[in-house]
């Protein structure tokens, strides 16, 4: 059976040959999974929408007969990869480092962060406790060590909402999902495909 992944960028970055996806990218293939960077136009959309983003996706997404699909997305890639995840059933769902920007995070927030948020993202509140008990796909979750104390309480509560996940903390890594020690775990990820 032929397996595919969709990789979804953080926000702002798109995949280029030898960047940090690209290493990504190179995981899978030495699993014989195919890989498919999806383009996401961060700056077309303003003020941003995630709904607007999770469309962009779903455009990209197909779901050949005789193929495993699996999504990846790093950050706000994470957080489209999430919130399309009901819709798309992927085989798995690999959480990088899903940003901390839930309704249930918002009370974390320093007052500057929340209006930055609430004047950028107009339909940002959603929760992700609704949303995870919309997934049954095995879903893996990957935080970074030294990433903010809010994308660790964020990836262990993901874990705790969903039937079928694994949060694996990658040691000594920060928010860079082409960071050696990222990659490293991500690895442990793509070998249990």
């Amino acid at each position: 059976m032929k397996k595919t992944v969709y990789i979804i960028p953080g926000f702002g970055e798109k995949y280029t040959k030898y960047g940090r996806y690209a290493k990504v990218a190179k995981l899978f293939k030495a699993r014989d999974i195919t890989p498919v960077q999806v383009k996401i136009d961060w700056e077309k959309i303003k003020p941003k929408r995630f709904s607007e983003y999770v469309e962009q996706f779903s455009r990209q997404y197909k779901r050949p007969k005789d193929t495993e699909v699996f999504v990846l997305g790093f950050s706000f890639g994470a957080t489209i990869a999430f919130l399309s995840a009901h819709k798309t059933k992927p085989k798995a769902l690999i959480l990088c480092s899903l940003s901390p920007y839930f309704k249930e995070d918002l009370k974390h927030f320093k007052p500057k962060w929340l209006k930055w948020w609430r004047d950028n993202f107009i339909d940002s509140d959603y929760s992700s406790d609704e949303i995870a008990s919309n997934i049954s796909s095995q879903v893996y979750i990957i935080v970074g060590s030294l990433e903010q104390k809010e994308c660790r309480i964020r990836a262990r509560g993901v874990k705790n909402k969903l039937s079928r996940a694994i949060l694996k903390t990658s040691k000594g890594a920060e928010h860079n999902i082409g960071q050696k020690e990222y990659l490293k775990t991500l690895r442990s990820v793509v070998d249990l495909l």
